[in-house]
């Protein structure tokens, strides 16, 4: 965060409008596409062609202000009571008996940890600002001591000064130039999308720690591609999955994790829809549904990854797994007939006695005017190129144990809990859950 003085500067840009997608299923498209046949053909080209018919194709159905209990299991919901001193509660409780001393203790365990985050997550943004070293407007003592929640409000403050305009005051100094004084020094638009991220991270990672889980990053863009029958859809915004440390102590030191559990997806757009699009109807509000959706989707796809083995496309073909030594036996294209020729030179070229073409060395001049230091880049030879050629990178995370963690044993289904967070304001959280509905 930036540490300015407290008098007035110049006036960054005007606060950027609140807008959120608003998409509503329109019932005269359910008949007609809810039972498409071709759907390859008619997500081929998603980006460019988008529109209601590709949601109503997937046959969902959306459903809004589901109460928690219903997207939480029973019993997994911590009472009212636990927003209450635990040390209290436990003085004003009944003693128990020796035998359920040791349940006792766990239980109040987890009331401790639920809350000591809740007390530093429910209070004022203003005195956690005042709290944080280095900040403006800090004080001594500070208002509020905070532990767990420390990272997730230092990354709020930097949300805050491009969304936050409770303090706006704009004042007009003597030269007419328009100051200002507030916590916002840019519009939310122009905020740099890590922020956002940042803050979900952080946020994330305090309420999962108590139960032994961990924020993975996926490894590269493939890993977040979905696959849809025989196509492959990169799936834009996922930051980050919550998984489950390795319960095996060996696996655990590695760095190997089990899940997913949660899927989080940071959509870092502003604008859903044009001036001559109404609400529901913007291209870009059904492209962040299909996201969703896909995230969604791409999070169950891994979880149903539990006991398989992955099955590779390039599995028993030559150009993958094969040794490239009979190059003269291999192919029949032209690209692959040159290859094969100038193998064959250099192969003449080793019985002759004269040294084939391998690794070749470029160096850099050191007189060259701009004085860097001589740099050395390698370039392979042709058919050392051929020979070393890799299969396409693999679909499945390398340290991931997929496991269907908290699916009920015997279900036919597997419900899929998936946290899309807006821009606008950290409050507008979405929490999806996709399943047998």
């Amino acid at each position: 965060a930036k540490v300015p003085d407290n008098g007035p500067r110049p006036a960054p840009a005007r606060p950027y409008p609140l807008d959120f997608p608003q998409y509503q299923a329109q019932d005269d498209l359910v008949a007609a596409h809810r039972h498409a046949q071709n759907l390859d053909q008619l997500f081929l080209g998603l980006e460019k062609n988008v529109s209601a018919q590709h949601v109503e194709a997937l046959n969902i159905t959306l459903q809004g202000e589901i109460p928690l209990e219903r997207l939480v299991s029973e019993g997994h919901l911590p009472p009212p009571t636990w927003l209450q001193d635990p040390s209290l509660a436990a003085g004003s409780s009944d003693k128990k008996q020796d035998d359920a001393a040791s349940n006792q203790k766990a239980r109040q365990s987890e009331h401790e940890s639920f809350y000591l985050r809740a007390r530093e997550l429910l209070q004022g943004n203003d005195e956690c600002f005042d709290s944080l070293p280095g900040t403006p407007g800090a004080r001594r003592p500070p208002p509020v001591r905070l532990s767990h929640a420390n990272k997730f409000y230092q990354h709020l403050l930097l949300m805050a000064e491009s969304w936050d305009t409770s303090k706006d005051n704009y004042t007009t100094n003597e030269d007419g130039e328009e100051m200002y004084t507030g916590r916002r020094y840019g519009a939310g638009h122009e905020m740099p999308p890590h922020y956002r991220e940042d803050t979900v991270s952080a946020f994330v990672e305090l309420c999962v720690w108590p139960f032994m889980c961990n924020l993975q990053n996926p490894w590269s863009s493939v890993n977040r591609k979905l696959q849809f029958r025989k196509q492959y859809f990169p799936i834009q915004g996922i930051t980050s999955t919550v998984c489950r440390n390795h319960t095996d102590r060996q696996k655990a030191r590695k760095g190997i994790l089990e899940g997913p559990l949660v899927g989080i997806h940071c959509w870092n757009m502003t604008t859903f829809r044009t001036a001559s699009e109404a609400k529901g109807d913007g291209k870009e509000e059904i492209m962040s549904l299909l996201f969703e959706v896909g995230a969604a989707l791409l999070i169950a796809q891994k979880r149903a990854r539990e006991g398989k083995e992955e099955e590779k496309p390039w599995q028993d073909r030559f150009w993958a797994l094969a040794e490239r030594r009979h190059l003269g036996e291999i192919g029949g294209g032209r690209q692959d007939s040159e290859t094969n020729a100038r193998a064959r030179r250099e192969i003449e070229a080793t019985k002759s006695g004269v040294e084939p073409m391998e690794d070749v060395e470029m160096e850099k001049k050191d007189n060259e005017p701009d004085g860097k230091e001589s740099k050395k880049r390698r370039i392979q030879a042709p058919r050392q190129a051929y020979l070393t050629t890799k299969p396409p990178e693999s679909q499945w995370e390398p340290k991931m144990e997929y496991r269907s963690i908290g699916k009920e044993p015997g279900a036919g289904f597997d419900n899929v809990y998936f946290s899309p967070f807006f821009p606008a304001k950290l409050h507008q959280v979405v929490i999806i859950m996709i399943g047998n509905i």
